[in-house]
């Protein structure tokens, strides 16, 4: 009985490796989106510990009350960079998600095509088996004969 070889086990390989670096892409911008989510909200935990802390205090000038406002202001600017940042990353993640499916698909076929050319050659084998089973067997025939 001869080996199986797969004549696109290379390509298959490829379209695999393919596919495999398409998830890591994908798990590395999810990874990210995390992230910022994680930033926002830290940095709304640090807004409302700074309102509490301003509200708390009873008597503040103005130069403090203008600090606090400027500090809510960048807080707040800074929070929609990263909200910008994020839908920028989720675009980017479909994008990628359209990517991998491709990828999956494609190292499908080939995953299917080797158990096509595998069945095929199980069969090519099991009637040379038989060839090889009847030639036997008409030779012992031919022999008690």
């Amino acid at each position: 009985m001869s080996k199986f070889k797969y004549k696109y086990e290379g390509i298959k390989n490829v379209k695999e490796a393919f596919e495999k670096k398409a998830q890591k892409e994908l798990s590395v911008i999810d990874l990210t989106i995390k992230r910022k989510e994680d930033e926002i909200e830290r940095l709304l935990a640090e807004k409302k510990e700074h309102k509490s802390k301003i509200t708390s205090t009873k008597k503040m000038k103005v130069s403090d009350l203008k600090f606090a406002d400027n500090f809510q202001k960048v807080i707040e600017a800074k929070i929609k960079e990263k909200e910008s940042e994020i839908v920028e990353l989720k675009n980017k993640r479909l994008l990628k998600l359209k990517e991998l499916e491709q990828k999956s698909k494609e190292a499908k076929v080939f995953n299917k095509l080797k158990e096509k050319h595998y069945n095929d050659f199980k069969i090519t084998e099991n009637r040379n088996e038989m060839k090889e089973i009847d030639g036997v067997a008409t030779r012992k025939h031919s022999m008690k004969s």
